[in-house]
């Protein structure tokens, strides 16, 4: 993909890339636009806000059905994001045709109550798409956007997102995050050999393109994918006494452009950790997080049954302990810029939720409230964690500041647990069930918690991660 804004041409993107990087270049068509409305959405009741998304089209005014597509998905984003609501294309009173050569007459979409209108063309030529939109303040009649954006074909969907994310971002003033795909847990069952196969399955965030990652031959939980999406950290349990571990859990880093995939910790690290614990074994590896630089990761890990942090420094290949095996420590997660670590620990009794500095130091509680706190996450912004809560027979998700103040419950189920942040900060997806014979689903929550949404996914589907913007 490119963009083209007057002589200027932009690579954002190219067939090659499995995942692309979109460099936003916006001509504001008004010089006025500079003071045009932005919206900066934090908390609170949001009423979605009327936009009018009308099919891009062809040449001349033409029917054209990339144009078409690529609205539709457009639409079904800002409808996802509970931020918009688009109106219905029956109750337009100018076609497209009409936009194409002469702009809106703004009378004609304020009787809607429109608070926004996209409009735009789509040409082809060699395989590529070229599409002109632009964003309109219905209310105050300035051009907040006029884009020309140049891709593929074959990444209609990714120019679909990534003009969405542009939409989005300039109304709101906070990053799009269309473009994103979450990793998530696939299980089947064989009802004839009463077997359970699980496997890791990427999917659009939108809930499109199912993609399976692993084979479906061994036991994997929990995946995350590190600060640049090229890489994701998850379990594996192997059955077969082969290396240090033997019949236990690992953690595992699989490259995602190449398939391959290493220990996370080493065998050597792992002999050398059951030496320093007098012949103990290792019983498990789990919950790993990887750091904001990619340099290091943090994960839990059992040992006669007590389970402490560790920090793995891939730069010296340093495993690094950072709490000790008193009680249960675990599921620890890096804050934005790496310097501070939250986690989980049963130390007083009953699980809460700690904060602690990245080399181990300074470890103190922040939640103080009924019930167990497990699987804190802290937020791209650093303004919030997220976590999960067990309290009266029922499962919450919820958030709270890095200090433990100003807790909030923002949705609930019969279990609802494995909290992960969007790109943006705002959303967070979640595993949940909905009952004890239904099967697990994948939930999508904003931080307000009035806009609750499950991803389709085809089977049962548990421990969702949220890739980083692409």
């Amino acid at each position: 993909m490119r963009y083209n804004v007057g002589l200027l041409s932009v690579p954002v993107f190219q067939n090659s890339m499995p995942l692309f990087k979109v460099l936003l270049i916006i001509f504001l068509a008004m010089t006025s636009v500079v003071n045009a409305l932005k919206i900066e959405i934090k908390s609170g009741q949001v009423a979605p806000d009327p936009i009018a998304i009308v099919s891009f089209a062809g040449e001349g005014g033409s029917e054209s059905q990339e144009g078409s597509s690529l609205s539709e998905i457009i639409q079904s984003d800002l409808l996802l994001s509970g931020l918009f609501n688009p109106l219905d294309s029956k109750a337009f009173l100018e076609t497209k045709k009409d936009l194409a050569l002469h702009g809106p007459n703004l009378k004609n979409w304020r009787v809607l109550n429109a608070r926004f209108i996209v409009y735009g063309t789509v040409t082809s030529s060699f395989g590529s798409l070229i599409v002109n939109f632009k964003l309109i303040d219905v209310v105050t009649g300035e051009v907040m956007l006029a884009i020309e954006v140049k891709g593929s074909k074959s990444d209609l969907r990714k120019l679909a997102h990534a003009i969405a994310d542009y939409i989005y971002k300039r109304i709101t003033n906070e990053e799009g995050y269309f473009g994103t795909h979450i990793v998530y847990v696939e299980t089947t069952y064989n009802k004839v050999s009463s077997k359970r196969r699980t496997r890791l399955v990427q999917i659009d965030q939108d809930g499109f393109g199912p993609k399976p990652l692993t084979a479906g031959d061994e036991l994997v939980l929990t995946p995350r994918y590190s600060n640049d999406g090229k890489t994701i950290a998850y379990i594996s349990y192997h059955d077969k006494a082969t290396d240090a571990l033997g019949k236990s859990a690992h953690v595992y880093l699989l490259d995602l452009q190449s398939g391959a995939r290493r220990l996370m910790i080493s065998e050597s690290n792992t002999k050398k950790l059951i030496a320093r614990n007098k012949g103990n074994p290792v019983q498990m590896m789990y919950a790993p997080r990887l750091s904001p630089n990619g340099e290091e990761a943090v994960l839990a890990i059992i040992i006669d049954g007590k389970s402490a942090i560790y920090k793995i420094n891939f730069v010296d290949n340093e495993l690094i302990q950072l709490t000790e095996h008193k009680c249960i420590h675990t599921s620890p997660c890096y804050n934005s810029d790496g310097t501070q670590i939250t986690f989980t620990s049963n130390g007083d009794g009953m699980e809460k939720i700690y904060v602690m500095n990245s080399d181990g130091t300074n470890q103190h509680k922040i939640s103080d409230g009924p019930g167990k706190y497990s699987q804190p996450v802290w937020s791209p912004r650093g303004d919030l964690i997220a976590f999960s809560k067990q309290r009266g027979g029922v499962f919450y998700i919820g958030v709270m500041k890095p200090d433990g103040s100003g807790e909030r419950l923002i949705t609930s189920n019969y279990l609802a647990e494995a909290p992960c942040w969007a790109s943006n900060g705002r959303y967070i997806s979640y595993s949940f069930q909905a009952g004890p014979k239904e099967l697990n689903g994948v939930g999508v929550v904003d931080i307000t918690g009035t806009h609750v949404r499950q991803i389709d996914t085809p089977k049962d589907a548990a421990y969702p991660a949220w890739s980083p913007k692409a």
